[in-house]
């Protein structure tokens, strides 16, 4: 692994614990709520090439059960799972995400720390 590689891990995972906590550790799936076997389902992100892998810019937390519904038939609920996102970033404020978000992706030119960021609750 390279050292952009790397820096790009250490983002996505940035991203990755941010989204989990903005989404207080429940499956964002309307009605489940549920707060085990979550993952962070990433729906846009910037293509990678051979040398970078790709960076995550946008997410929700959703249940295992959840995430297979969306991965099985992508092209029929991407557009409810982008509205999920769009109202739990809403909820949580719109431009605390986009500054937050901005603020671990603008680290790629930064030599990366060992302390993980301080996430807003």
């Amino acid at each position: 692994m390279n050292s952009s590689e790397h820096e790009n891990n250490q983002q996505n995972d940035l991203l990755r614990a941010y989204i989990a906590k903005r989404d207080h550790s429940k499956c964002q799936w309307p009605g489940c709520g549920r707060n085990e076997e979550l993952e962070v389902l990433f729906i846009t992100e910037e293509n990678g090439t051979d040398e970078e892998p790709p960076v995550y810019q946008n997410g929700i937390t959703l249940c295992a059960k959840h995430k297979d519904v969306v991965l099985l038939q992508e092209k029929m609920f991407a557009p409810l799972v982008y509205d999920l996102i769009q109202l739990v970033e809403f909820e949580h404020d719109l431009v605390l995400t986009e500054k937050t978000y901005k603020g671990i992706l603008g680290e790629q030119n930064k030599k990366p720390s060992d302390a993980p960021p301080e996430f807003p609750e």
